[in-house]
């Protein structure tokens, strides 16, 4: 009997381990990117371009994360899609912060929350 749940339990801890790559993206992980899109907004505002900069980086990174879990549920091409769409956002806000150009980083920043919005009406709820 104590073999059997010896393996038992080693077969729910390696289960835990390898649990689907598409488990539910956590709370703190999207209230992080909220935090930082409004970050990033506030730099804008004040053309503080190495925290804007900074945001943006971070938000690109957050994509990433977000985009593998869709990628990894096989059912949510949208959701795939808008992360693209976001991560290309965030790189042009970086590409544009870097040359200056706060009118162009502004107006994908503002697109950007356009896209979350998007994408928060097809999964937000699940």
């Amino acid at each position: 009997m104590p073999r059997s749940r010896f393996l038992l339990t080693l077969l729910v801890g390696a289960a835990t381990l390898l649990a689907p790559a598409h488990a539910e993206l956590g709370m703190d992980l999207m209230q992080n990117m909220e935090d930082v899109n409004k970050s990033l907004s506030s730099n804008l505002s004040l053309r503080e371009a190495k925290g804007a900069l900074a945001d943006a980086t971070e938000l690109d990174g957050l994509f990433t994360q977000v985009e593998s879990h869709f990628v990894a549920r096989g059912d949510a091409a949208n959701g795939v899609e808008l992360s693209r769409k976001s991560r290309g956002l965030a790189q042009q806000i970086v590409k544009a912060v870097a040359a200056g150009n706060f009118e162009h980083a502004t107006d994908a920043a503002t697109e950007l929350s356009r896209t979350c919005r998007t994408c928060h009406t097809f999964y937000k709820k699940e």
